[in-house]
C-alpha cells in the first residue's frame, strides 16, 4: 500500500511526459512565431517592391509626357531603337533648383549590370564654349533583364515601330519591363503620350 506522501507526487515517466508535451508546444510556438515574421517580412517587401515601381512608372511616364516637341525651326532630338531612347524633357520640379533649369536631356536605358538607367545632362539652348556636362546616372530599378521600346506614329498604317527616326515626336512611347528569370517580378507596359504643344 502507497503512503500519502508518495500517492501525492509525481512519478518519473508523467515528469518525462510532461517535459516532452510541453518541449512540442513550445516548438509549435516558435515555429509559428517564425513563420509570422517571414511572412510580414514578405509582405513588406512586396509592399516596397511595388512601391518603387509604382515610382518609377510615374517617373517615366512624366518624362515621356514632357517630351520636348521641338519647333517650326527644330525638330525635337528623339533618337530611338527597342533597346534605349534619347530625347529632351523636363525634369521634377525639385531639379529645377540644382540645375537652374529643369530642361535636361534624357536618355533610358539598361546597363551592364541589369539595372534601368536614367541618363540625364542639363540642356544647354546654346552649345557651351567649354566641355559638355557629363551626363549622370540614376539607378531607377535593379535586377531588369531588358527593356523593350516601342513607338507608336501619328501616321500611317497603326502598329508599333520597333525604333523611332522621324522628325515628329510619337504619338505614343511603350516600355516593357522584362525582369531578371527569379525575381517574380511582372509589371505592366508602360504607354504614356507626349503632351507638351509644339510652340
Amino acid at each position: 500500500m502507497r503512503s500519502g506522501k508518495s500517492a501525492a507526487g509525481f512519478t518519473l515517466l508523467e515528469v518525462l511526459v510532461s517535459l516532452v508535451v510541453l518541449a512540442l508546444i513550445i516548438l509549435g510556438l516558435s515555429q509559428g512565431l517564425r513563420f509570422g515574421v517571414l511572412a510580414f517580412q514578405h509582405q513588406a517587401a512586396t509592399i516596397d517592391r511595388a512601391a518603387n515601381l509604382d515610382a518609377v512608372d510615374r517617373t517615366l511616364r512624366g518624362l515621356i509626357e514632357q517630351i520636348d516637341p521641338g519647333n517650326r525651326h527644330d525638330a525635337p532630338e528623339i533618337a530611338g531603337n527597342a533597346r534605349s531612347v534619347e530625347f529632351t524633357s523636363e525634369l521634377p520640379e525639385g531639379a529645377a533648383a540644382a540645375l537652374g533649369s529643369r530642361e535636361a536631356e534624357i536618355r533610358i536605358l539598361v546597363d551592364h549590370d541589369h539595372r534601368l538607367i536614367l541618363r540625364w545632362a542639363p540642356y544647354r539652348h546654346a552649345k557651351p564654349a567649354g566641355p559638355p556636362t557629363p551626363p549622370v546616372d540614376t539607378v531607377l530599378l535593379p535586377q531588369v533583364d531588358h527593356i523593350t521600346i516601342s513607338y507608336w506614329a501619328h501616321a500611317g498604317p497603326p502598329h508599333w515601330l520597333a525604333t523611332w527616326n522621324s522628325p515628329e515626336v510619337p504619338a505614343l512611347i511603350r516600355i516593357s519591363l522584362t525582369f531578371q528569370h527569379g525575381t517574380g517580378i511582372d509589371w505592366p507596359d508602360i504607354v504614356a503620350a507626349p503632351q507638351r504643344s509644339r510652340p
